[in-house]
């Protein structure tokens, strides 16, 4: 649903009761025992008030009655009274002890559940605004909505008993001021009802201020951006936009709030002047000797607990329509469906033992909600033992070309080919255990080197060897013999202990990643962007090295390095212009002619002025 369908009318309240059965099965697996506990105890708290009114009037009316010499009744009923006392504090302390422990493991589940399926989602799916805004309301909900349903339940459910109990004691005296009491709290229904319609719809609409906001306090307070944030002054029109965004959520909440004020005054005035009413027909009846004191104090108790009682019942119900309608939105994130391949298995699918060759028939793709197309039929064929080099300028399909290989992108035309069968023929999961791949936007894992190399292939992250023969590959011995505690090491600043690493090291350091990983086909997506020539050198020997008798691509904006590829890729606006060597791109294409002269005749400027 989008936020303009979203409201709490009486349809949207029962179509979202229909997440109960599933809402109750996860308390229950929750803890089953916590579960029980604490809804025994909700219910014994729905009668404890009754209890302490019946108990209430018996003491007084036996001080008042009883004749002198039978003093040891009133100390019985009194012993009575403070045994029910403990008992009551010691239901109200189990209850505060399950519930806090059963609340946190609620939490801690759902916090997991969102995360197993957010490693289910595709790329599509995280380019998506809907799902990112589902997923935010999802994370900023989970931590309370979900107990909050149950809470609200048991209110209502406790509310009930205690209303039931009241009427049934307060029936002995009056039973058309009993029907009152429980009723005239309801007619505020329908405009708190109202309220928190729009009070729904506010927190709805904010998700995407909300990632807004997020998104500026990342900018203020994590490191990357913090070079640019200090020497452009930025920090202070960073901090304007953010309490832009707070000062429209404030007046917002200052709008329903002035609105709920007004009308919970009105119908609060309406329930003093009732119970000013009763309280008076009370005395009256006492006065007249028609009841003893110690009921008029436990009619006058019961009256006012029926009142709060029902306020209660009233803005529970609207609670737990409210909360009802979130937990339709994180139900409906945890149900939706993955554009992911290898979270969609297929029973035929083949599991891929090796790839000997890949090859692209007439490929054409478009991002996602856009009609221009990023490959245009694109074919080309690469076997084992070869080395391709993809170049072109900006936005010509490059690393888009390695997005679909990697299945990251499924929604495509035409047919790629993996040992001369279809890729989507084969199961995903082994599919991407046979590449490894270096992205141009590679991530920095705040954690330790044996982390960031190890996640090329975690099965064997603890094993030093296979680590050192990555780093090896690399060409990095250098780096990982400096760092204070080796492979153990805190890599960036986020954390204690952390040492944080230049671009370049960082990449290599992404690259021995996908070294570590043995695979058939290795993917360099701009490899050498931030390295110096030097650094370029070794990671490409290193890389024809590792390739020798598998597939390799690399993605390079440096054409110099076009001389590591047997086979060279020229791209434009998502089509192949050329494909050919080098030598053969150099006499048919002008264009690569041309872009290769140009960074070569730059590059020996260079060379000469540092000489």
């Amino acid at each position: 649903m989008n936020s303009t369908q979203q409201s709490i009318d009486f349809k949207n309240i029962l179509l979202a009761f229909k997440y109960w059965p599933k809402l109750f099965n996860l308390f229950w697996k929750v803890s089953k025992v916590k579960f029980f506990i604490i809804t025994i105890l909700s219910l014994v708290q729905g009668i404890i008030p009754i209890v302490s009114l019946y108990f209430t009037q018996l003491l007084v009316n036996t001080l008042l009655t009883v004749e002198k010499g039978y003093f040891k009744e009133i100390i019985f009923i009194f012993t009575l009274f403070v045994i029910f006392l403990i008992c009551k504090e010691l239901v109200n302390l189990l209850h505060s002890y399950v519930d806090g422990l059963f609340q946190t493991l609620l939490s801690n589940k759902l916090n997991i559940m969102i995360l197993n399926k957010s490693i289910t989602l595709g790329q599509e799916d995280f380019e998506n605004p809907e799902i990112q805004d589902q997923l935010k309301r999802a994370q900023q909900e989970t931590s309370f909505r979900p107990y909050q349903i149950f809470q609200q339940i048991l209110s209502i459910v406790t509310s009930i008993v205690i209303l039931i109990s009241s009427i049934g004691f307060l029936i002995y005296w009056n039973w058309w001021v009993a029907s009152i009491s429980i009723l005239l709290p309801f007619v505020s229904f329908i405009s708190l009802l109202k309220i928190s319609n729009s009070e729904f719809l506010i927190h709805w609409n904010r998700a995407e201020k909300n990632r807004q906001s997020w998104y500026l306090t990342h900018l203020i307070t994590h490191d990357k951006a913090f070079k640019e944030v200090k020497l452009n002054n930025i920090g202070g029109f960073l901090t304007n936009k953010f309490k832009d965004i707070l000062e429209g959520f404030y007046q917002e909440d200052k709008k329903i709030a002035y609105r709920r004020l007004n009308i919970t005054l009105l119908f609060s005035m309406i329930n003093v002047s009732f119970i000013g009413f009763s309280i008076y027909l009370l005395m009256k009846a006492t006065y007249l000797k028609e009841i003893l004191v110690g009921s008029f104090i436990s009619y006058v108790q019961a009256i006012m607990l029926m009142q709060t009682t029902s306020q209660t019942l009233v803005q529970s119900i609207i609670n737990l329509c409210q909360h009802n309608l979130f937990i339709e939105q994180l139900f409906s994130y945890l149900n939706t469906k993955s554009t992911d391949p290898s979270f969609s298995k297929k029973d035929n699918t083949i599991h891929l033992q090796n790839i000997e060759s890949i090859e692209f028939q007439n490929v054409s793709f478009a991002y996602p909600g856009t009609d221009f197309h990023a490959l245009k039929n694109v074919s080309f064929k690469l076997k084992k033992g070869e080395v391709a080099a993809i170049v072109g300028k900006n936005g010509s399909g490059k690393s888009t070309l390695i997005k679909i290989l990697s299945q990251l992108y499924t929604n495509y035309d035409g047919t790629i080919l993996i040992n001369n069968k279809d890729i989507k023929t084969y199961d995903t999961e082994s599919l991407r255990k046979n590449i490894g791949v270096v992205f141009q936007d590679f991530t920095q894992y705040e954690m330790s080197t044996r982390y960031n190399i190890g996640f090329g292939d975690i099965d064997n992250m603890n094993k030093d060897d296979l680590i050192h023969a990555a780093v090896e590959k690399a060409k990095i011995q250098h780096l990982i013999n400096q760092l204070p505690n080796g492979l153990d090491t805190q890599l960036g600043r986020w954390f204690p202990g952390g040492v944080q690493l230049s671009g370049g090291q960082w990449q290599r350091i992404a690259i021995a990643r996908a070294f570590f990983k043995d695979a058939d086909l290795y993917i360099l997506d701009e490899p050498s962007a931030a390295l110096d020539p030097y650094s370029e050198k070794e990671v490409f020997e290193g890389f024809m090295q590792l390739i020798e008798n598998k597939v390799g691509i690399f993605i390079s904006h440096r054409y110099t390095s076009t001389v590591f590829a047997k086979k060279i890729i020229y791209m434009e606006e998502g089509s192949i212009k050329a494909l050919g060597s080098h030598e053969e791109l150099m006499r048919t294409c002008r264009e690569y002619s041309n872009l290769y002269n140009m960074q070569a005749s730059t590059y020996n400027k260079n060379i000469a002025v540092n000489q």
